[in-house]
C-alpha cells in the first residue's frame, strides 16, 4: 500500500530482449489489458487506467531503458489521493505479468493476431455487473479518508493556536484544553510534516 501526494508505485525488471522487441511486447500487453495509451516524446508509453472501486484512476508510465530494462510507474491521477490501497502496485504487477505472458507467446515476433484482438474485446465486455456499486463504495471511502485527514489537520492547527483541540471520533468526539491540547496538536502536525518531508525526499531521489 503506497502513500504519497499522489500515491504511486514504481518497479524495474530486466528482460533478455532487444529494444524494438520490448516495444512490441509493451504494446501487446497494453492492448490485451485494454488500457488506452499514447507514446510520449521520449519514447515512453503513458497508459490511462480507469476509475475503480479503490481509486479515481491511475496513469501508468512505461520506460524502455538500455540493457532490456523496463521501468514502470503507476501513479494516482488525483493529487489528493495520498493512499492507494495497493492499487498502484497491483497495476504494475499486472502489467509485468502480461509482459511475461506476451514474451512466452512470442508476440514480439509478429503483430497481434485476430484471436488476441478478440480476447481484448471480450475482456472489456466481461466487466462485473456490480462494477458501479464497487465504484461508488470506493469513491465514498476515499472521499471519507481525505475529509478526515483535512479535519484532523485543521483541528491541530486550531488547537495549537487556541489551546482547544477538537478530536472527532467514532460515535463520540472530545475536546482537549490547555497545554495538552497544544502538545497533541504539535504531535499531529509533526506527523503531517514527517509525511511531507518523506514524500519530497522520495521525489528528489527519483529525479537524481
Amino acid at each position: 500500500m503506497a502513500i504519497g501526494f499522489p500515491a504511486y508505485f514504481a518497479e524495474r525488471r530486466t528482460f533478455d530482449l532487444q529494444q524494438d522487441e520490448l516495444v512490441a511486447v509493451v504494446k501487446a500487453a497494453l492492448a490485451i489489458l485494454g488500457w488506452s495509451s499514447e507514446v510520449l516524446s521520449g519514447g515512453e508509453f503513458l497508459a490511462a487506467i480507469p476509475f475503480s472501486g479503490w481509486s479515481w484512476g491511475e496513469k501508468l508510465k512505461v520506460g524502455i531503458l538500455p540493457g532490456g530494462v523496463l521501468q514502470v510507474e503507476s501513479k494516482c491521477v488525483y493529487v489528493g489521493q495520498w493512499i492507494d490501497f495497493g492499487k498502484n502496485r497491483s497495476n504494475v504487477e499486472t502489467f509485468f505479468a502480461f509482459v511475461e505472458h506476451s514474451i512466452r507467446q512470442g508476440v514480439y515476433q509478429q503483430p497481434l493476431s485476430t484471436v488476441q484482438q478478440e480476447a481484448v474485446a471480450q475482456s472489456i465486455q466481461a466487466a462485473p455487473k456490480n462494477k458501479w456499486a464497487g465504484l461508488l463504495f470506493g469513491g465514498c471511502l476515499i472521499g471519507t479518508l481525505i475529509l478526515a485527514t483535512l479535519i484532523y489537520f485543521i483541528s491541530a492547527v486550531i488547537g495549537l493556536l487556541t489551546g482547544y483541540l477538537y478530536l472527532p471520533g467514532r460515535g463520540h468526539s472530545g475536546i482537549v484544553h490547555g497545554a495538552w491540547a497544544r502538545i497533541i496538536s504539535v504531535i499531529i502536525l509533526a506527523i503531517f510534516a514527517w509525511i511531507l518531508v518523506w514524500i519530497l525526499r522520495d521525489r528528489r531521489k527519483r529525479r537524481l
